[in-house]
Order: C-alpha cells, then structure tokens, then sequence
C-alpha cells in the first residue's frame, strides 16, 4: 500500500472511530423528547372526519438514525468530507399532530362546508426525517494542519400530501388531493451550541410546522369544498 493510500485509510478510520455521537445516542435522545413512546392516537369516533394513513414506518421505532460518510476528496494537500446522521422519525408523530390540528381546525370551517356529509382523508406523504451533516474541510501544512467545519441540521424536504373524498349517504359528490409545501429551512448550529439543544430545538419546530401545514391543508380544503 502506497503512502498516500496508507493516510487516506488512517484519515477514513480516524473519522469513524473519533466520533462519540452514535445513531443509538441520537435515537435515545430523540425517544426521550416524546416521553420514549409513540403519541396516543385519538380514539374518539367523529361521525363527519375519518382519517387513514399510508405513510410506512421504517421501524416500530420512535425514530431510526442512520450514518454515513461520503463525499471524500482527499487530495494531496487538501482532503474535504461530509459526515451525515439522518433520522426517520414514526410518522405516527406527524400522523396525530395533524389529526389534532384537523380536528380543532374543522370546527371553525369544514363542518359548515359538509352540511352533514362526510369526510374521508387519506395522508400519503408527511415529512418526517432531517439529518445533521458535518461538512468538514483540512488542510495539511508542514507543520500540522489546518481544519473547519460547516455543521447545520437539514430539515425534511418532503410535502404534505392529503387525499379526500366527501360521502352523501355512502356516494362520493367530491374527490381530491391537496399538496401542502413544506417550508421547513436548514438551520446552521450556533457557536458552542450541543447536538442535544439542536435536536430538541428542531423536534419543536418540526411538531410547530407539521401543525401548521396541516391548518394550511383544512383551509385549503376548505376553498374546494
């Protein structure tokens, strides 16, 4: 093995092994800020709002973390990496905040627009993952080296996408589908701010947006009525 091959591997093992922060680490943390247990679905029956879900768990997990290294370029002088933790989180989470928000939100519009029919809603996507990504740069000098790092939690990028269709004595007069973009952003760690501040920070705004989206999909939904 050639020298430059030799360091590549040591640098590539270093990364790996120098790391404290595990997916287990990640997924314990993520489980405590949901009281380690997935939210109580609403069992109450509404005679006017039944909602379905299709969107799969990746696990019965609160969450499952994967990690990965890519994007090496080590070059003579100069080598660059991204270290990416990514969560999946159940979307029972997103599942029961939008069922919630649906339900408050219904009171004020939907219900009027029904006229005692009902509403079937189908949810076929919701975010529901992000990931923490370490974009790492060094450079080797001759006396050491040089290096920084650019680390940011990068939110879910997928849409809230619902299906609906509006019964009358068991026919359906109306069908649809309503997409709801999602506006979550990338937030870039503050100076000296803990991994565990930065994900209980995003879990927040992550149950505030899903919320939000799904006030959003009632209002829409509402205009097509």
């Amino acid at each position: 093995m050639s020298i430059r091959n030799l360091l590549i591997t040591f640098f590539v093992i270093s990364v790996l092994t120098t790391s404290c922060l595990t997916a287990k680490k990640v997924d314990a943390y993520i489980a405590d800020q949901y009281g380690n247990q997935l939210p109580k679905q609403d069992k109450k029956k509404d005679s006017v709002i039944n909602i379905t879900n299709t969107v799969e768990p990746v696990s019965p997990a609160i969450s499952t973390t994967v990690i990965k290294t890519s994007k090496m370029l080590p070059l003579l002088f100069y080598w660059q990496w991204e270290y990416r933790r990514t969560s999946t989180l159940n979307p029972s989470i997103a599942v029961a905040n939008f069922s919630k928000a649906v339900r408050l939100q219904s009171h004020k519009t939907l219900y009027k627009k029904l006229n005692g029919q009902q509403l079937e809603l189908t949810i076929e996507q919701l975010p529901g993952t992000f990931a923490f990504v370490d974009k790492a740069h060094l450079i080797w000098i001759i006396l050491g080296k040089i290096s920084w790092d650019k680390i940011y939690t990068e939110a879910a990028v997928a849409d809230m996408i619902v299906s609906y269709k509006v019964l009358q004595n068991g026919v359906a007069t109306k069908s649809g589908s309503i997409t709801i973009t999602n506006t979550d952003k990338n937030k870039k760690f503050r100076f000296l701010e803990s991994w565990r501040t930065a994900i209980s920070e995003y879990l927040d705004n992550y149950n505030q947006n899903v919320t939000t989206m799904s006030k959003d999909f009632v209002d829409q939904l509402a205009k097509e009525l």
